[in-house]
């Protein structure tokens, strides 16, 4: 008993000295559960341990992929700064453009695939001057310019209500009226979807802190579970940027889910730290409300990409594991693991894919690896008959594949 008070005591006296430094916010208490029987029961063998194929060795670890088949080219944002371009017909991979801040999240701007929209944030452990701007920017592919395209936005208060605008009462503001007084830098430039006219850009925005940066610097707020999480929309046309959503828990991948003739209906996002996925109504008939489309996931659900089928591929960047079951139950345990060194938190091993049905609603596969062969799955991107899997890993090297026709998508 004596041994037992004085770990007790001694547990005590480590919380009360947990400084939590970088005065990281702390939600609520959140209690997970089970992974759904839905997912559960499409549970597939690890395919990476044999089906996986890696090429273009040069290639470093990157967190997106965007492929223009015409020309038999993709992009990738590599995690050492640089857009690198992707020759198939060359079979090379070679650093290409290096915007401000790291690349994160691509897409070509149309149709056309003229220019390409990347989403570009600090990564932790890099050293950025404050010229160097966290924002959406547009490339040039014929040219190479980089062209900011959204670096400032609006000061709002946070909201701990998860709250999806309708489109009468989104607040929006002109960017010529943002000044000095009423805006402030981008956070983190996450993620982006583009609707189909090009003038209208959904960008994620995980969470507000000035020194925010992703990898590693994302990990106090994996750790803290504050909904400050952000989705803006930027509209070309109007030249104005829109708050959709607020309120929301580390707001990360994002595709549009539905479109009506004229406006995108509603959106499908990852709430990344709390094992989510959402969809949100933002115009139409349903506008202003969302729904849970999956809750307690098995892993950290990051990127989103739709095939030519319409299915939901989700990148599990990390494994759900009960450590984090018990300290997202029991918030008092988070300043003194904060006022720890990242190097020695216990990291899951464990990446891996999910594959949803078009309307989100129904799991199809669900498969992890162990990894050994590929670390950190960003998210999966569908293309023509092969699917690649981006690696947010800084040690990574090569462009890595799997044959769809391999994997048992049940459909």
């Amino acid at each position: 008993m004596r041994f037992q008070n004085s770990i007790y005591l001694v547990l005590i006296f480590l919380l009360s000295i947990g400084c939590n430094s970088g005065n990281i916010k702390i939600g609520k208490a959140y209690k997970l559960g089970n992974v759904p029987d839905s997912i559960s029961e499409v549970n597939k063998p690890d395919p990476f341990l044999i089906k996986l194929k890696v090429s273009l060795p040069e290639l470093p670890g990157h967190d997106d992929l965007i492929f223009d088949n015409q020309n038999q080219i993709a992009y990738a944002s590599g995690m050492d700064g640089w857009i690198w371009k992707l020759d198939f017909k060359a079979n090379s991979a070679t650093a290409w453009v290096k915007p401000p801040v790291n690349p994160a999240g691509l897409q070509f701007a149309n149709k056309t695939n003229e220019s390409i929209l990347v989403c570009a944030s600090r990564l932790g452990g890099v050293t950025y001057e404050e010229t160097q701007r966290v924002g959406l920017y547009e490339v040039n592919i014929k040219t190479k310019a980089v062209v900011p395209l959204l670096v400032t936005l609006p000061k709002i208060g946070n909201s701990d209500f998860e709250t999806v605008y309708s489109g009468s009462k989104r607040p929006t503001f002109a960017l010529k009226d943002l000044n000095e007084s009423n805006s402030r830098a981008f956070s983190l430039c996450n993620d982006l979807a583009v609707s189909n006219d090009g003038n209208r850009i959904y960008i994620s925005e995980p969470f507000e802190r000035s020194d925010a940066a992703m990898g590693s610097g994302a990990v106090p707020e994996a750790i803290g579970l504050y909904p400050h999480g952000k989705l803006w929309m930027y509209d070309r046309k109007q030249n104005t940027v829109s708050l959709v959503m607020s309120g929301f828990t580390f707001v990360d991948g994002i595709i549009i889910a539905d479109h009506s003739n004229s406006e995108e209906e509603s959106v499908i996002i990852t709430e990344t730290t709390k094992f989510r996925i959402i969809k949100a109504n933002i115009n139409g008939k349903k506008e202003g409300s969302f729904e849970v489309l999956f809750e307690n996931l098995p892993g950290l659900a990051d990127g989103l990409e739709r095939d030519s089928k319409g299915r939901i591929w989700v990148g599990i960047i990390k494994h759900r594991s009960g450590l984090v079951n018990l300290i997202h139950n029991n918030p008092w345990l988070k300043p003194f693991l904060l006022s720890l060194p990242q190097r020695i938190l216990p990291i899951a091993k464990k990446t891996g894919i999910l594959v949803l049905d078009p309307s989100g609603k129904k799991a199809l596969y669900y498969s992890m690896h162990d990894g050994s062969k590929i670390k950190d799955i960003s998210v999966a991107v569908p293309n023509l008959d092969t699917v690649y899997f981006p690696s947010f890993d800084t040690s990574s090297r090569g462009l890595y594949s799997i044959p769809t026709a391999t994997l048992e998508l049940g459909d």
